[in-house]
């Protein structure tokens, strides 16, 4: 990747400047003024010494030759026993300690047999200075086995052939102009089948003959020795190498600019095809924000702070980068963090994609990894995955479609179907919730999505008493008038009908009597009297009464045509019709010609059947009463009166028929009623315009309900917003298919399928990768088949070393091993033009940026994780013995805050270690800037089992010490803390342990102690040894540390002891060591995150004790640590519950016993808890998500189905998903199901049962 190709850090170079007039140094100068980080150079100023080697000069020449062929050899055997024995005992227990402590801490073997030692006098840099460097090295191994008089006892084995020093081959050459062949150094050493020396001593003399001085000793000791002069090598042109070369300008005086990390362009999780999916381990958004970009080709450095993930990270994304064909080296000075990342990839079934390579490796070693791999590419198989993956993108897709739909805003209606639950659950749970059943046709849903206005009008009509018992039962509801105008046209119209009735009836009834007719009960009868009046009238103008005598109906038979009665069947005879004719001629009054005789006849004789049916007895003769005219007149009136009180009156009122054909009683009542309540329509105009606005919206049919209830005013509003909703939600749904059809069952049960296709599709990712990496190493095998020959020839021949893989083509190994792990410094054995795609650096800020260029000028991609906070390079000795003569130190600069100045940054903010939230939270507050969270652990929750626990010890009072007055340790404080690691022994051996204190005097008392508890438990002595022998590589040992060193230490639990506490006076000194130093805050963030899994503080002191304004750094922290875990007990605070559906819940699960917290820790939305403390059987807390929180919504698909629940799980809780429809159609069910299963039951029941019980 060239600068062309990395434009980002072009841009960079071209804004920044040198100082005016500077003289940058060439590259290689400036790696050089970075320094080692050792103390101390035992390569070119090695002084052998009994306290930092071991003489075999004059060893047993019997034991000196069985070492020289590279056999195991006991120091008995090559010393003699006494005091020299015992000596080099001593010095070996001292040898073999700082042999593992380099191997751990700086992946380097400085374990060597020197043979030879060369010393001259050397002018360097106008310096002049003794130099003493070792000739030849021989690596070796240092064991301990257990001697026959029970006394470990060092064994010494030379483990690789013996080699030039390659610090005096630089030296000579550099200063001395002399150029020494290492190689022709070996063989001369190797002439026979054993190390000899003598030639290779006479070769060098001969050589370096030009130094005056120059003296070669021939001895053989037994030391430590690292080569650290050269552990970068850089090319001609950083043109390649675009990181280094902007370290370089940043190191030279130009100003760095890093640029801000671009979008990557990669599909959102959840769009990605499983097929596609290139993860073979678990990572957060944080972690899979990392892989994109790295993938994408950007270097950056990651911050990546304890417990957040960085190996995890580093593991995956090489994993991820060997997937897509990138060589990826791995580096780390610790061997325990490439041991993690190695790990990680075994859990993926993918440790052989990773050669492991460590100082000075054993060729057998690479050589069976090696092995491993070829297996691996022949056995891999391309996995039939196609269905699984089919499956599991259709449960991930109707989960997500799940959300969807009920998210969706429908811009018809402004709402989704979570938001219509939501406001039904709230209408539900008002105080007095609204009641109809009326549901809204989506014409109305329509032009009422804006309520506001509807509303009014309907509280409006309310206030006017149109839903009141008074309002519906006035005989004026529903009247149609509209303004002041019409209601007293209607008052005055109810006044003169009451008064037209009450006159009416008695003139009618008057005529009726003096008619003989019976008294009609209706207007309508009156009205037919009054006719009936005006129709004899007329007939007494053309006949005299005596007509109604007669047989009127013969006499319109008689008069009729012959047609007419031959259509009515009536036979008569003329003679018969003749007498007739002349009787009717003789009715008919006198000066009258009737125009037609028939007709006025027919229309008599009608009169006559109408009066006999009116009148009182059968025989009363048709007449005319005296007021008949007057009756006829007062009749109209009423009538006309009637017509207009209907057009009046509400519909319904008349809706059974003419208010003339009402019995006369009810309607004089009705009428006397309209005139009695004319305060009722006095409001009626409004009312009315109301009403019909809001029929006009086609709320009738509520307005009906509304009514028929007699629903309040005030719970009008509530009322339209259940039929709006309610409408609204059974609107959409029916509307939507997915929701029609999905039940929270439904839903479950897809998500238990896609948690379970999810979490194998995870599980073959590493056998899809490894089916990937075989596929590419056939074809590279078919490409490459001269490098194939040789790569077989060495795994034959069981010699692979570092030079000879490579020198095998890039592409061949790739396939086979893309990743490869070793530490910084061991690379310098690598071969200057051996380079990688990527490297990966972990712990960054810990790694001196000297330290780190080895690796950084290997790739020209770099990710580099590391914790700015924690990490800082320290330097370190190489010598055993603090004496040895140290080189010129130079200040160390961490490789993270090198790249930092120059790449881009991303932070990983989860903290995925088992600790308890509230520890997280107050580090991230404390030393993170708040960017850190972690999980909750239910122990936090529940006060059972939690993973963080602190006690206060109220004896805690000690002596200062010597020449102060400071109390460093306590006597209570000692007790308690071997007390605790006792009890871990015993209760917890599975799990490491740690003891971390504050003052080296703490330390030390605590380590007294501890050894001497352990005399009298030989039970213990198992875990005490553990990590200390053969299992070394396999086991944390127990260790008791104070601050100063932990930075290293990790362990799952941790017992932190500060160790200060009060003088016997009850006096505290405001100074508690590394914690108040000006590195204290760095201290306090060390001693809190050691702990994996439990953390334990064991403390004299209490928050109480300590005067906040005589604090400040580290030492104010410790306090904010006491106030948070022996202070006063404040709970973490509990959110509100902003979702109606939840609170419902929520209130029905406290009514059925249970404890409820919600919105616990930002990550579900109830905590459910067993409030019975003092049980011993207490079933785990629920942490129940709602699938509508925006919690939820913002995760993706597999963090909220199966990542988030996984985690919650591991920390002892039970999650579950409350389904928004199930919640929202039978919350009871929901909640008796959950309160069942956490085996509560309400308060008075559990009282009856313990009554019964007693």
């Amino acid at each position: 990747m060239t600068e062309q190709e990395f434009p980002r850090l072009a841009r960079a170079r071209a804004t920044a400047r040198p100082d005016e007039g500077q003289t940058r140094p060439d590259p290689a100068a400036w790696v050089s003024s970075l320094g080692s980080g050792a103390e101390n150079d035992t390569m070119l100023r090695f002084a052998p010494s009994a306290a930092n080697s071991i003489d075999l000069t004059e060893a047993n020449s019997s034991g000196v030759s069985q070492l020289l062929l590279g056999r195991r050899t006991r120091l008995s055997t090559l010393l003699p026993a006494g005091p020299e024995l015992d000596a080099a005992h001593e010095v070996s227990l001292g040898l073999r300690a700082k042999v593992r402590e380099l191997a751990e801490e700086r992946g380097i073997d400085v374990g060597a047999l020197a043979v030879g030692v060369a010393t001259w006098t050397a002018e360097e840099d106008g310096r002049r200075e003794r130099r003493s460097a070792p000739v030849l090295l021989a690596r070796v191994a240092l064991t301990v086995r257990r001697g026959a008089r029970g006394r470990d006892e060092l064994e010494v084995q030379i483990t690789e052939p013996a080699r030039l020093n390659p610090a005096l081959v630089r030296n000579l050459r550099r200063h001395h102009g002399i150029a020494l062949d290492p190689e022709a150094y070996q063989q001369a050493a190797y002439a026979t089948a054993r190390l000899e020396p003598a030639p290779a001593f006479a070769r060098l003399r001969e050589e370096a003959a030009a130094i005056a001085d120059l003296h070669v000793e021939d001895c053989l000791l037994v030391s430590t020795f690292a080569d650290l002069g050269e552990t970068a090598s850089l090319p001609a042109s950083l043109e390649d190498l675009p990181v280094v070369q902007a370290l370089y300008d940043a190191g030279t005086g130009m100003v760095p600019r890093p640029a801000a990390l671009q979008p990557t362009g990669a599909l959102a999780e959840d769009d990605v095809a499983p097929a596609d999916e290139r993860l073979v381990l678990d990572v957060d958004a944080a972690q899979a924000r990392v892989l994109e970009h790295a993938a994408a080709g950007e270097s950056l450095v990651v911050a990546a702070a304890p417990g957040t993930g960085q190996t995890q990270t580093a593991a995956a994304l090489a994993a991820r980068l060997a997937w897509e064909g990138r060589r990826v080296l791995v580096v780390a000075e610790r061997s325990a963090a490439l041991a993690d990342v190695l790990d990680r990839l075994e859990e993926a079934d993918l440790r052989s994609i990773a050669l492991h390579v460590p100082a000075n490796a054993d060729p057998e070693l690479l050589r069976r990894q090696l092995v491993q791999a070829v297996l691996r590419s022949e056995r891999a198989v391309d996995p039939d995955t196609a269905r699984d993956e089919a499956a599991l993108t259709e449960r991930r897709r109707r989960l997500q479609e799940h959300v969807g739909s009920l998210h969706h805003v429908r811009p018809r209606w402004g709402c989704s179907p979570f938001q219509a639950m939501q406001a039904l659950a709230a209408l539900t749970g008002l105080e007095t919730p609204p009641a109809t059943t009326v549901r809204l046709k989506r014409s109305v849903l329509d032009s009422t999505v804006n309520r506001q206005a509807v509303g009014e009008q309907l509280v409006r009509a309310g206030e006017l008493g149109a839903f009141s018992a008074a309002a519906t039962e006035s005989r004026w509801f529903g009247a149609r008038v509209r303004n002041v105008q019409e209601t007293e046209a209607a008052s005055e119209l109810a006044d003169e009908l009451a008064a037209a009735l009450h006159t009416t009836r008695r003139a009618v009834d008057t005529a009726a009597a003096q008619a003989g007719l019976r008294p009609e009960r209706t207007v309508a009868g009156w009205a037919e009297q009054a006719d009936l009046y005006r129709r004899v009238a007329r007939t007494l103008t053309e006949f005299t009464p005596e007509v109604f005598s007669l047989d009127v109906p013969q006499l319109v038979a008689a008069t009729a045509t012959s047609a007419w009665r031959r259509l009515h069947l009536v036979e008569m005879s003329s003679v018969a019709r003749s007498r007739l004719r002349r009787a009717a001629k003789d009715a008919v009054r006198p000066g009258v010609q009737p125009t037609d005789l028939h007709g006025a006849l027919v229309d008599a004789a009608a009169v006559l059947e109408d009066w006999n049916r009116h009148a009182a007895e059968p025989g009363t003769p048709p007449q005319v009463p005296d007021q008949g005219e007057h009756v006829m007149g007062h009749v109209g009136q009423v009538r006309e009166h009637l017509r207009r009180l209907e057009g009046v009156l509400a519909p319904e009122a008349v809706a059974e028929g003419p208010l003339d054909e009402r019995d006369v009683d009810d309607l004089v009542a009705a009428v006397d009623g309209l005139v009695a309540d004319r305060d009722t329509l006095a409001t009626l105009p409004e009312r009315t315009l109301v009403l019909d606005s809001l029929r006009d919206h086609g709320l009738a049919e509520l307005l009906e309900d509304l009514r028929d209830r007699e629903v309040p005013t005030e719970a009008l509003t509530a009322e339209l917003e259940l039929a709006w909703w309610q409408s609204a939600l059974e609107a959409m749904i029916s509307g939507d298919d997915f929701l029609a059809m999905m039940s929270g069952t439904d839903l479950a049960e897809v998500e238990r399928g896609f948690r379970d296709l999810d979490r194998a599709h995870l599980e073959r990712g590493g056998i899809r990768l490894s089916a990937a990496l075989a596929a590419r190493w056939r074809e590279a095998l078919r490409t490459y088949r001269a490098d194939a020959a040789v790569l077989r020839t060495l795994l034959k021949q069981g010699s692979p070393t570092v030079e000879s893989l490579a020198t095998i083509t890039p592409e061949l190994l790739q396939a086979l091993v893309p990743v490869l792990t070793t530490s910084p410094m061991a690379l310098s054995e690598f071969p200057p033009e051996w380079r990688a795609d990527v490297v990966v650096l972990l712990e960054a800020d810990a790694t001196a940026l000297a330290t780190a260029m080895g690796a950084l000028t290997r790739a020209p991609q770099v990710v580099a994780l590391g914790d700015p906070v924690i990490g800082r390079p320290q330097s370190f000795q190489v010598s055993v013995d603090p004496t040895a003569t140290a080189g010129p130190l130079r200040p160390l600069r961490s490789a993270y805050d090198a790249l930092d100045e120059v790449l881009p940054t991303l932070p990983l903010r989860t903290v995925h270690r088992p600790l308890e939230r509230r520890l997280v939270r107050l580090l991230s507050a404390l030393a993170y800037d708040g960017a850190l969270d972690a999980l909750p652990t239910a122990g936090e929750a529940t006060g059972r089992d939690r993973a963080v626990t602190a006690e206060y010890l109220p004896e805690g009072t000690g002596i200062p010490m010597t020449g102060g007055d400071v109390v460093e340790s306590t006597n209570a404080e000692v007790a308690r803390t071997v007390e605790r690691v006792f009890e871990h022994i015993r209760d917890r051996p599975e799990q490491s342990l740690a003891v971390v204190t504050v003052s080296e005097q703490h330390a030390r008392r605590v380590a007294a102690a501890v050894q001497a508890t352990a005399a009298q438990a030989p039970w213990a002595h198992e875990f005490l040894a553990r990590g200390r022998g053969e299992d070394a590589a396999e086991a944390e040992p127990f260790v008791i540390v104070p601050v100063v060193r932990a930075a290293s230490v990790v362990r799952d639990a941790v017992i932190l002891t500060p160790g200060y506490g009060r003088t016997p006076h009850g006096r505290v000194v405001h100074h508690f060591g590394a914690f108040s130093d000006p590195d204290g805050e760095r201290m306090v963030t060390v001693a809190l995150t050691r702990a994996r899994r439990r953390l334990h503080l064991v403390s004299a002191l209490r928050a109480a004790d300590l005067d906040e304004d005589r604090l400040d750094g580290g030492a104010l922290w410790f306090l904010r640590l006491l106030e948070a875990y022996l202070g006063d007990d404040a709970a973490d605070p509990v959110g509100m519950v902003g979702d109606p559906l939840l609170a419902d819940l929520r209130d029905r699960l406290e009514e059925h016993g249970a404890r409820v917290l919600p919105r616990y820790a930002g990550v579900m939305d109830l905590a459910v808890l067993d409030p019975r403390a003092d049980q011993d059987e207490v079933p785990r807390p629920l942490a129940l998500a709602g699938d509508g929180g925006e919690v939820y919504r913002a995760l993706t698909v597999r963090q909220r189905s199966r990542t988030l629940p996984e985690g919650l799980e591991a920390r002892g809780w039970e999650p579950r998903t409350l389904w928004s429809i199930d919640v929202f159609a039978d919350p009871e069910s929901v909640a008796r199901e959950l309160a069942d299963r956490l085996g509560v039951e309400p308060a008075d029941e559990t009282d009856e049962t313990d009554d019964d019980a007693r």
